[in-house]
């Protein structure tokens, strides 16, 4: 009988590693620079959404753009986690 833990490493590819790796180190160094300049992460945040919502204001977008912009969007907002979890408020700057 295989664990799940095995199963998962047989379908987990170099190239989901690598991704996952990089989500990693990114969400790291955005905590650590949000520490040093309490509020940047909500700065990154509100430029990409509103980022977006000018993108989908032109039409057409190609296919993988709301996809990247959902994605950034959602790494910043698991980055600002952070801060729930320290038990820092998203707009105390102390």
């Amino acid at each position: 009988m295989c664990s799940k833990v095995q199963i998962m490493a047989h379908e987990f590819t170099r190239a989901e590693a690598k991704a996952h790796a990089c989500s990693y180190i990114l969400l790291s160094l955005l905590q650590r620079m949000d520490m040093k300049e309490p509020g940047l992460i909500d700065e990154l945040l509100a430029g990409a959404e509103g980022d977006f919502e000018a993108s989908r204001a032109q039409g057409d977008l190609p296919a993988p753009v709301p996809m990247i912009f959902r994605e950034a969007m959602a790494i910043l907002t698991r980055a600002n986690g952070y801060k729930r979890n320290m038990g820092i408020s998203a707009n105390d700057e102390s």
